[in-house]
């Protein structure tokens, strides 16, 4: 089954029915403000129907196949920020992208080619990683660093991004998962504070994700989050709003 879903995700790279969709992350200090908008996977299937990444991301992952969708969707961000000079974007970097050698040397290639968009994408570490993966993955984002791509943490609080993750590697952006927002207890309120506090002492950016109310917003807003995403700000669109055959990135787009 995993291997019709990776050759069906294959042949949708290839037809130009993978893409993405935008959600931004907005200061906190006035809203209106956008630090940058995070590239949300789409697949279109033949029928029409739009799959959002959650809903075939776990095929992917069981099929070894979550580095090539790494891979294809940056190669759409690069291309979407060659026709947009002044956006900014975020976008998806798996574990599975690092931890292997093969896969690891592929992604530093595309990212080495297109260090002109550097400053303008920034990179969002997910999923589990093992301990014992930290520093194959934090000399791996060091020398991305150094090419001038922001690094950011995703989901800090669930999976990989533990404390022990956070300290041991070099981020400028931390984002707290949203089921800290949903805790439903009477210390809820402090307790996202704490984490707040400690994702302070690492990166100067955090983020706290799925604020959908107001009540939510001002939760992150009394936590000292400097900036949120959510659907109360941001609602992206199930359609794709980028997405079409992969370019060759050595050269210019025509926009």
């Amino acid at each position: 089954m995993f291997d019709r879903v990776a050759e069906a995700f294959d042949h949708a790279m290839k037809q130009g029915r993978v893409g993405f969709s935008l959600q931004h992350i907005n200061s906190v200090a006035d809203v209106g403000r956008v630090l940058y908008s995070e590239c949300l996977g789409r697949l279109v299937k033949p029928d029409g129907e739009i799959m959002a990444a959650s809903e075939f991301i776990g095929y992917l992952e069981a099929a070894g196949r979550v580095a090539a969708l790494d891979r294809h969707m940056l190669a759409l961000a690069f291309d979407w920020l060659a026709c947009q000079p002044s956006g900014v974007l975020g976008c998806n970097i798996s574990v599975e992208s690092i931890s292997d050698e093969r896969n690891r040397a592929l992604l530093f290639d595309l990212l080495s080619a297109n260090t002109r968009f550097a400053s303008r994408l920034v990179l969002e570490l997910t999923e589990s990683l093992p301990v014992s993966g930290l520093p194959i993955a934090g000399r791996f984002l060091q020398s991305v660093q150094a090419l001038g791509y922001r690094i950011a943490v995703d989901d800090f609080g669930t999976g990989f991004s533990t404390p022990e993750a956070l300290l041991s590697l070099p981020v400028d952006i931390v984002k707290i998962d949203g089921f800290f927002l949903r805790l439903g207890r009477d210390d809820a309120e402090r307790f996202l504070s704490h984490m707040v506090g400690l994702a302070s002492c690492v990166a100067p950016v955090v983020v706290i994700e799925g604020v959908e109310t107001y009540a939510q917003f001002e939760a992150a807003q009394a936590a000292g989050a400097t900036h949120v995403q959510g659907f109360l700000l941001s609602e992206p669109t199930l359609a794709p709003l980028f997405g079409g055959e992969v370019h060759d990135h050595s050269s210019a787009m025509v926009c």
